[in-house]
């Protein structure tokens, strides 16, 4: 889920993870098996349905490469911003 308000536009990590998996050419199926987490789980943090936790990014270190540091803080600035945006006036979920 992508939120934007009048300054702010919150990209969830997925985001970031859904482009690494075209760059490599990994399906999600792949991705999940490799992660040990159900596709499901997978679809909902790509789409910034789910916290990626501590254990996700420590998951995403090993499958994918960037540190368990850069993971949580894209999940960090994310929800930052969607608080941001809610204590706006106008909202807009696309």
């Amino acid at each position: 889920m992508r939120l934007k308000s009048d300054d702010i536009i919150a990209t969830p990590p997925g985001l970031t993870i859904k482009e690494q998996l075209e760059d490599k050419n990994m399906s999600q199926k792949e991705f999940a098996s490799r992660m040990e987490l159900s596709e499901r789980h997978i679809t909902k943090l790509i789409n910034g349905e789910v916290i990626l936790t501590f254990d996700v990014a420590k998951k995403l270190e090993t499958v994918l490469g960037p540190s368990i540091q850069f993971w949580l803080n894209l999940e960090n600035i994310y929800r930052e911003k969607i608080e941001i945006a809610k204590s706006e006036k106008h909202i807009e979920f696309s």
